[in-house]
């Protein structure tokens, strides 16, 4: 067990002075968007150390069952301190999602919603108590030098979502337990249409560009801890940059309000029959991320080209539930420093989804009349489709043919 050591001092920031007309120096592989030429994403350097936070040498220790929070070495970390940042301006996007009052109606609902029950965790379905706390999503890097991930193995729910170039982002959601999370990456607009599920959400991310920043600071409903607003993050040794910003959830959910997130999904009772076809693998192909799910009798089990996507503590990830949703894809009027565009998945609306759980699968509809509504999700028939305990995995793709 690591010995307490004395908190360590609330650090001062440094200035960071933003010059016009410069252009990021990020990689498409980075997937880092940029709103024009003249605008750079928000996310510092690897020799930052946030305030609250300290250069910390060793590997991420998981401690999530903890009373509070410490850095890898054993110091406390916190609570963060925020801040307000000016937002800049948004002229140059073309999107839907930052355009669209959260009430707005966009088709007409279908089914109905899940209703949360006491004892009952919202995101999973498991008994349990429930933590008196808002959802935590967090961004998180999936490119090939973030790996392996910190955090995704204690989600509640996670949805991966295509970036400029191709690459794969997830936002994993938090509720249920707390972790160190990372490597914390850089938001995009397509997050609307996941931070919009929870009420009222704390958002984690190292930052964006001023546009798309602009609009998600602009949804009322979001708690933003960005690296700009936020301390309590620091750049972890030995990790590549930008792959290598990191935190702890426990003291981001000390300066939150909010109670805890709507149910998300409609629950199976244990022992009830699973409809669908049998089905042991499937593949969910997006441009520059292969995904790989096979049943092992109780779970799918995740890989990504060819090999098993592992958490930081060598566990393969897995899922008692994958969900496949069809999104329509739009142009942001955004491009990143190589000219990549940079596109948005609106997930509002309706569109083909396939549900694979308990061994099975299950074609139908997910339904989303408004912004600030979960979706529901129906058979041709217009039966509700149930899912089944434990974590869901969200794969939002542009065509239901990136499935196989």
């Amino acid at each position: 067990m690591v010995a307490a050591k004395p908190a360590i001092p609330l650090l001062a920031r440094r200035v960071v002075v933003c010059v016009a007309m410069v252009l990021v120096a990020a990689s498409c592989t980075e997937g880092d968007a940029v709103a024009g030429p003249t605008v750079s994403e928000l996310d510092p350097g690897p020799s930052t150390v946030a305030p609250g936070s300290s250069a910390m040498g060793g590997a991420v220790q998981e401690n999530p069952n903890g009373p509070e929070a410490t850095t890898p070495d054993g110091a406390p970390i916190g609570p963060v301190a925020t801040r307000q940042v000016s937002g800049g301006s948004t002229s140059i996007y073309s999107g839907v999602l930052g355009r669209l009052d959260p009430t707005e109606q966009v088709v007409p609902p279908l089914g109905q919603p899940p209703v949360n029950s006491e004892q009952v965790l919202p995101l999973t379905g498991l008994v349990g108590s429930v933590p008196d706390r808002p959802a935590a999503v967090v961004k998180i890097d999936n490119v090939g030098p973030a790996r392996p991930q910190t955090g995704l193995g204690n989600a509640d729910i996670v949805y991966e979502e295509e970036v400029e170039a191709g690459f794969t982002r997830l936002a994993a959601v938090f509720h249920s337990q707390s972790s160190y999370v990372g490597p914390v990456r850089s938001g995009r607009t397509t997050d609307i249409g996941v931070l919009s599920l929870f009420t009222s959400p704390i958002f984690v991310y190292s930052g964006a560009n001023v546009a798309t920043d602009s609009l998600i600071r602009s949804q009322a409903y979001v708690q933003n801890h960005s690296f700009d607003t936020t301390s309590g993050f620091w750049r972890q040794p030995g990790r590549p940059s930008p792959s290598d910003l990191y935190t702890h959830l426990s003291p981001h959910w000390e300066t939150a309000t909010g109670a805890a997130p709507r149910q998300q999904f409609h629950y199976r009772s244990d022992g009830e029959p699973v409809p669908g076809s049998d089905v042991t693998s499937f593949r969910v192909s997006y441009r520059q991320n292969r995904v790989d799910w096979g049943w092992n009798g109780t779970a799918w089990q995740r890989q990504q080209g060819g090999t098993p996507h592992v958490d930081v503590d060598s566990a393969q990830l897995e899922a008692a539930n994958v969900v496949v949703v069809e999104t329509r894809r739009v142009d942001t009027g955004m491009v990143d420093a190589t000219g990549q565009q940079v596109p948005e998945f609106v997930f509002v609306g309706s569109g083909p989804a396939s549900v694979f759980t308990g061994g099975k699968r299950i074609d139908g509809t997910w339904t989303r009349s408004r912004l600030a509504d979960v979706p529901t999700f129906t058979t041709g028939s217009g039966e509700t489709i149930e899912l089944g305990v434990g974590t869901t995995w969200v794969e939002i793709v542009s065509s239901i043919d990136q499935l196989q």
